[in-house]
């Protein structure tokens, strides 16, 4: 029968975590690797509901996704609180974010620079999480992508939902129309959000480099 998980054994569920190089398609480590390899949740993008509170079953067919822990010290080996934050990110090993140094917000010009080919936007997305969100020990404000929604496939707009990327239409098919949408909301993030505070714009357009300051 499956036990709640203890919070103070957090290295003991690594075998029940996705491993990220197995859902991109190649683990090196095959059998020894210590992470999960399930083919059949690398295929789709649904997450187990009861992950990771009480499944323990290795071969669940839905994802796994990474843990992460944040904890707040107040003296030396005393963790006043550890919450478990399931934002799914794929990482290779569970580390703890003792302190948030500011936000920080994506905004991916989906049509300038595309999904590319047999890539899933889950696993994309996922690994910038796990680079500039997770191992930066930020916290994530929102991750956009901007586009004419009829442009990006019904598979590719259900794994953006399931990434919890924010799908912005913009149904002006006018040059110029999603840079002046990604402005806006950049504009709107930079009146919301005080310093420190980071932007990661994810665009081949070379046309914001006039907007910007650096």
């Amino acid at each position: 029968m499956a036990q709640p998980m203890d919070s103070s054994s957090e290295s003991d569920l690594k075998h029940l975590i996705d491993c990220i190089h197995f859902i991109n398609g190649c683990c090196m480590l095959n059998d020894n690797c210590g992470y999960r390899h399930c083919r059949e949740a690398a295929e789709q993008t649904k997450h187990c509901t009861k992950w990771p509170t009480t499944c323990r079953n290795t071969a669940c067919p839905y994802r796994h996704c990474a843990l992460t822990f944040q904890a707040i010290k107040k003296k030396p080996n005393q963790i006043v609180e550890t919450q478990v934050n399931q934002f799914c990110q794929p990482q290779s090993q569970i580390l703890p974010i003792i302190r948030q140094e500011g936000f920080i917000s994506f905004f991916w010009d989906i049509e300038n620079v595309p999904i590319p080919k047999g890539q899933k936007p889950f696993d994309i997305v996922q690994r910038i999480r796990q680079k500039l969100v997770v191992e930066s020990g930020l916290q994530e404000a929102a991750f956009s992508c901007f586009c004419n929604i009829y442009s990006i496939s019904q598979d590719n707009q259900q794994s953006l939902h399931h990434a919890n990327v924010r799908i912005i239409h913009v149904p002006d098919r006018k040059p110029g129309a999603v840079d002046r949408q990604i402005m806006l909301e950049l504009d709107r993030f930079e009146r919301v959000h005080r310093p420190p505070a980071t932007v990661v714009l994810i665009s081949g357009d070379i046309d914001f480099v006039l907007d910007f300051n650096f």
